[in-house]
């Protein structure tokens, strides 16, 4: 992957962090009222480094089918440490939930979630940033 696309997507990725952080403090009653927006940002955080991930791992011969596989193939193949491969495959996993309505959305689940998607997307743009543009 060309450096630039890497670093664009990174940016791309700190300011979706920098609007889910106006949500790190709100009730979950907000988070019902706003539910579209804060949706919405994790369906991208999820869906830009998976597909970070994407390309980085067809370099190396390897498709993954599904947005949790390539954040465990990332895991495996050290571009992410186990534990926040560990951690994103959740965060998949919610988007999932989110964007595909396999069950009913728990509001009070996703609240409780805000500071662990900042958290570990953050932790993903700093392993990201090491990369280097291979």
């Amino acid at each position: 992957m060309p450096r630039d696309v890497l670093l664009r997507k990174l940016v791309y990725l700190r300011r979706l962090l920098h609007d889910l952080r106006a949500f790190a403090g709100a009730s979950q009653a907000e988070i019902e009222a706003q539910h579209y927006a804060v949706e919405r940002i994790i369906e991208l955080l999820v869906g830009v480094a998976s597909d970070l991930l994407f390309h980085i791992l067809a370099e190396r011969g390897m498709q993954p089918c599904s947005y949790r596989e390539a954040f465990k193939l990332a895991g495996q193949n050290g571009l992410l440490s186990i534990e926040l491969a560990d951690r994103l495959q959740l965060a998949a996993g919610m988007r999932n939930i989110l964007v595909h309505m396999y069950e009913d959305i728990d509001y009070a689940i996703v609240h409780q979630s805000i500071g662990d998607l900042l958290s570990d997307f953050a932790d993903f743009i700093a392993e990201a940033e090491q990369w280097g543009g291979r």
